[in-house]
Formats: structure tokens, sequence, C-alpha cells
């Protein structure tokens, strides 16, 4: 088949559907085959299709290829659930020289954090809880000055 196959339901199906413009000549491809080629991410270089320049696509191209936005944290983490299959594989991958190991869990270990920013944090985050469990009647004295954050 060639061009996007509709209606997939997983990520790594949607990359494979893709790649089948991936190896084929220009010259080997209709006018319709060549629009389809471009609308999910390619473009001819020469003798064979390459991948766009995602710089110089617009958010509703790649929105329309499946990419949907990301940090590049959370691109990181998705290949390496796509890679390894699971969240537990993923904890687990002994794929050690891989550049992504470090950055498989969705966190930046080069980035070094305070005590104080992470207890501004963990202040942060308590005043979060509070303000989600809402206004009950056993808290109804406190629930103001828990919310304005004065104890």
């Amino acid at each position: 088949m060639v061009g996007i196959e509709e209606g997939v339901a997983t990520r790594r199906h949607q990359e494979r559907a893709r790649e089948v413009f991936t190896g084929r000549k220009v010259a080997s491809l209709s006018a319709t085959e060549l629009e389809c080629a471009h609308r999910a991410g390619y473009e001819p270089d020469g003798e064979y299709l390459i991948g766009r320049d995602p710089r110089e696509m617009t958010r509703e191209e790649l929105e329309a290829m499946g990419h949907e936005p990301m940090s590049p944290l959370e691109a990181i983490r998705a290949k390496c659930l796509d890679c390894a299959g699971s969240t537990h594989e993923v904890r687990c991958c002994v794929a050690l020289a891989c550049p992504s190991w470090p950055f498989r869990t969705g966190t930046n270990p080069w980035r070094t954090v305070s005590e104080g920013r992470r207890e501004a944090g963990r202040r942060l985050a308590a005043l979060r809880a509070v303000r989600s469990w809402g206004p009950r009647s056993d808290l109804a004295a406190s629930d103001g000055n828990a919310r304005s954050g004065v104890e």
C-alpha cells in the first residue's frame, strides 16, 4: 500500500505507515504518490525522497502527520517507550551506550536543582493538593488560610 494507512491505533504503526516511501526513487512515483509523500513528510532530494525539514513545516502539517506538541524530554521518553515496548522495560533498559539512556525516564539527570528550589516545589505541590480537595465541612475553618498560603 502506498500512502498513510487510516485508522491505525498505535504510534509505532503510524510511523511504519509513513515509512512506505522510504527508499523509493522520485522517478518511480506518480504525481499523486508524490503529493501523498509530501503530506507524509517527504521531499525529493535528487534521485530519492528524504525527510522534510520540520523547521520549514507548519504546525498543521506536523499534526496532520500524527505528531503532537511535546517537550524534547517527552519526545525522548516516547521514543524509549516505542523501542522498549513498556514502561517497565524502559526502566530496566540496558542499552547503556544509547544517547537517550540517561533521559529515558523523562528527566534530565544533568540538571541540578537546589534544595531550596525542591522545597519551593514541595510547598507548591502541597498548595495545589489543598486546592484540588475543594471546600469540605471539616476543613471549612482552615480552608481559607490554606488556600492563601497563610498558616
